[in-house]
């Protein structure tokens, strides 16, 4: 059996959706090198965050399909910075480590203790016949 096709979703930044919306006046919305396939490509990023190519084959009308001049110009919106992948996204953070030594284990607020245990205690003995516990009684 065919496996059936399904768009990419695609999650953008906002500065690849301000180039998107920037692109979308050249090759969608009426712009000077727009096509029915370069309109319902940009529109599919943008409005609903799906890559529609995947759905296209060899069947699809040439007019469906966007022209090579604007995928190109879309993959290089969507291509992360500097080629690196989700490590240029992460570049600013610094993974710490404790200082040897110094880490020492919490010890509960014996008040913040006698407030849960109160509070559970109300909760046992005003929920007494109601949710799960009823005793098998049926609410209808």
């Amino acid at each position: 059996m065919r496996k059936s096709r399904q768009a990419t979703p695609v999650t953008l930044t906002e500065t690849q959706r301000e180039r998107l919306e920037q692109l979308w006046f050249v090759y969608g919305n009426r712009g000077p090198k727009t096509t029915p396939g370069n309109h319902q490509f940009i529109q599919g990023l943008l409005e609903h965050g799906i890559d529609i190519r995947p759905l296209q084959t060899k069947r699809t009308a040439k007019r469906d399909v966007p022209t090579a001049e604007c995928v190109a110009a879309v993959e290089k919106v969507l291509a992360p910075p500097d080629g690196e992948g989700a490590a240029a996204l992460f570049k600013h953070l610094k993974l710490l480590s404790p200082p040897a030594g110094e880490r020492q284990p919490l010890t509960p607020d014996p008040e913040l203790k006698r407030m849960i245990a109160e509070m559970r205690g109300r909760l046992r003995r005003d929920g007494e016949g109601c949710g799960f516990n009823s005793g098998g009684k049926d609410a209808a």
